[in-house]
């Protein structure tokens, strides 16, 4: 999906959408392969007459005054065209300048279009003084659009700074110089004493600010392109035939797919997050490590993004990806080209390390309009009286007000909206009220109020949601597996309800549970989706027999669970006879939400790896590695709240939290080998009371993380399949 969330943004773009494929088709690109562009290009004025040039920039000086994640947005889409031409540099441009004085006066004839701009993130420019001026020396080498502009924003160094500077390009030695991307010219520029006043130095634009801004809008361009190679890669793979069927059937290429989605929706999240981040500081102007961080997030994820999709889309293409003709051969260059402009990459890792280890990462938190104040203040109240309440009866109280699982119908919850539900959570958690746990049973509830009989309701929800009935989940089977349609437990029908004979494995904390979730086989002349029956098993019943099943981190949280002619009553079908299925999928949507929202207890959280990383002692290479990992951590979490804020729009979060499991798991698992490789040696020791040992164990245990609730490997199938909508498999 798009950087835009709501109602304003998501037209934003779609208007900037509509004027990209009418200014920079695929045979404008082509052509602007072979012949240099127009100055300004042909499309300057339309985008001008939609006020794209000064989306940014202050309504005093012409512009349309919205902020950064509005430019993000259109940066992005016109990374989605190509677009050829100075455009996205001469915003970056404006955005520098705006930030130092937003009503400075060059900013009009930047809003109207009448002057273009552009900028530099590294030079070897510096300056001296020279009265109330500066001379300004040395050189810039491949600035973008740089014989396109009239105004130069660029950094110089100055005593032991740096600041930016605005320069005219008349003053300057301008060389222009072959680009890797034909479409976005670059030149060297060279300064020969320049003399500038004083009012030319932005001098309250920071060098963290500058960078940040920079960086931010390069990877609003890059997620743009990386979204258009991830579509046109899916595109060829559902249409272009091998062997008698679509590419996209593969699982090779299905998967590449969906990697590129992937990684397409972090980087995008994390973009997302450092322009509000940046438009906040500049409201509100606070701890600016929060924007810087969160840059350096979008920085270290976004060119990689850009690099790695584009070059998975021409391998999807096979051997007409590779040629001249192809529009994989733009795409690929203007990537090679943002990935130059943020400088030295290695640079945004070591950022987020600094910031994360020494004043911490970026807080993320949902902001509600204040129109849901009365709500809060209502629901804040309500928090108190439980806590007044004495422990004995507070869960009861609790549960049956139904506090528990919110979102419920009453009286299992409160029908509360999405809105309503994050209030309840920041309240319960700022009042430092417990609400019962329910584990496993968190996934059954849904089926039950959503299935389950009157008398299956009154029975089984009340002691689930007071915490007091503890269940397990009986669906896996040892030759099933994630493919619960070839599950073979069978229920035969018997007066009065059903025998049922068969095996589960992997049924976590069944030792433990009172009852149990299970899918049987009860037609077996039907379709694999059909014939399924959704049974409630009281665990104790004969012929129950649970087996520890010790795994290699030497505990038992999993378990084989025996069925031998056990008997089930009619009254403990959940739903229809053969209609399980359905039954199942409510159950696994909300299984797969759960684990993709939350970091397990048993594997390490991303506050945790930040303190090792804190604590320790690592070189350059190891600091780099470790500041990807905090970026994907980060990001993962901004993935989560994305998916609740496209909740509350009225969007599909099954996207972000679909992603989100597969890659938070993946991290987490990264987390724990990145620390047991460091202690070199020592990563032999397994006492769990030294670190080493500590380690050792979230290693041993990461390895269940992307096989439980659907391996990575289905993950990927279903982001494939049901986002992209590649072919299934045969």
């Amino acid at each position: 999906m798009p950087i835009a969330i709501n109602t304003e943004h998501n037209d934003l773009a779609d208007s900037v959408r509509s004027l990209v494929a009418r200014v920079a088709p695929s045979e404008v690109l082509h052509e602007a392969l072979e012949t240099p562009i127009p100055n300004p290009p042909p499309y300057w004025k339309a985008a001008a007459e939609q006020g794209l040039q000064g989306v940014h920039l202050s309504e005093s000086v012409g512009g349309q005054g919205f902020g950064i994640i509005e430019l993000a947005i259109v940066l992005a889409e016109f990374g989605y065209g190509a677009v050829p031409g100075p455009f996205v540099p001469s915003a970056i441009a404006s955005a520098l300048i705006a930030a130092n004085d937003p009503d400075a006066k060059v900013l009009g004839d930047l809003a109207s279009g009448d002057v273009i701009a552009t900028y530099a993130i590294d030079s070897g420019l510096t300056a001296t003084k020279h009265g109330n001026d500066l001379v300004i020396r040395g050189e810039v080498r491949a600035v973008p659009a740089a014989a396109q502009a009239a105004v130069l924003v660029l950094p110089v160094a100055i005593d032991s700074g740096e600041e930016w500077v605005v320069l005219d390009a008349e003053a300057l030695e301008i060389e222009p110089v072959a680009s890797v991307d034909p479409l976005r010219p670059v030149a060297h520029v060279r300064a020969n004493a320049v003399e500038v006043g004083d009012d030319r130095v932005l001098n309250n634009l920071s060098r963290g600010h500058a960078r940040a801004v920079i960086s931010t809008l390069l990877a609003a361009e890059c997620i743009g392109v990386a979204r258009w190679a991830t579509d046109t890669a899916t595109a060829y793979a559902k249409i272009r035939e091998q062997f008698g069927r679509p590419i996209g059937q593969f699982q090779a290429i299905k998967h590449k797919c969906a990697q590129m989605i992937a990684d397409t929706e972090r980087a995008t999240a994390a973009v997302w997050d450092a322009a509000r981040a940046i438009d906040e500081h500049s409201q509100n102007p606070t701890d600016a490590n929060a924007f810087e961080f969160a840059a350096a997030v979008a920085a270290t994820l976004a060119p990689d993004a850009v690099l790695h999709t584009t070059q998975d889309c021409i391998q999807v293409h096979g051997g007409i990806g590779f040629t001249w003709e192809h529009d994989t051969n733009v795409y690929y260059r203007r990537a090679l080209l943002l990935a130059a402009c943020f400088g030295r990459t290695s640079d945004y890792p070591q950022q987020v390390v600094d910031i994360a280890t020494s004043t911490g990462a970026r807080k993320l938190d949902i902001d509600l309009d204040p129109e849901t104040e009365k709500l809060r203040d209502e629901i804040r109240a309500e928090v108190a009286a439980l806590k007044a309440i004495p422990s004995e009866e507070r869960t009861t109280a609790i549960a049956e007000g139904g506090w528990v699982v919110p979102h419920l119908p009453k009286p299992w919850g409160r029908a509360a909206s999405p809105i309503e539900q994050i209030i309840i959570a920041q309240e319960f958690s700022a009042g430092r009220v417990r609400r019962p746990a329910m584990g496993i049973a968190a996934w059954l509830i849904p089926s039950v109020v959503a299935f389950g009989t009157e008398e299956q309701q009154q029975r089984f929800l009340p002691p689930t949601l007071r915490g007091e009935m503890i269940w397990c989940q009986l669906f896996s089977e040892p030759g099933a597996g994630s493919d619960l349609a070839s599950l073979t437990t069978k229920a035969t029908k018997v007066d009065g309800g059903w025998r049922i004979t068969g095996q589960k494995i992997w049924t976590t904390g069944a030792q433990y549970s009172q009852w149990g979730m299970l899918l049987a086989r009860t037609d077996t002349s039907a379709p694999k989706h059909n014939g399924i029956t959704y049974f409630l098993l009281d665990m104790s019943s004969d012929g129950v027999e649970v087996k520890p099943l010790r795994e290699l981190t030497g505990n038992a949280m999993f378990n084989t669970v025996f069925i031998d002619d056990v008997f089930v009553p009619d009254d403990m079908v959940l739903g229809d006879v053969n209609r399980g299925w359905e039954v199942s999928r409510t159950t696994l949507t909300a299984e797969r939400v759960s684990i993709g929202s939350t970091e397990p207890p048993f594997l390490p959280t991303l506050d945790g790896f930040v303190e090792f990383i804190r604590d320790g002692q690592f070189d350059q290479v190891g600091q780099n590695r470790a500041g990807h990992l905090i970026a994907e951590g980060h990001a993962a979490k901004i993935l989560n709240m994305r998916s609740t804020l496209l909740t509350l729009a009225g969007g599909d979060p099954m996207p972000a939290a679909a992603i989100s499991k597969l890659l938070s798991m993946r991290t987490g698992q990264k987390y724990a080998e990145f620390a047991v490789s460091s202690f070199g040696t020592d990563g032999a020791v397994g006492d769990p009371a030294t670190p080493q040992g500590k380690w050792a164990e979230f290693l041993l245990a990461s390895r269940a993380t992307t096989i439980y609730g659907g391996t990575s490997e289905v993950q990927l199938n279903i982001i494939a399949e049901r986002l992209l909508g590649l072919p299934r498999d045969p």
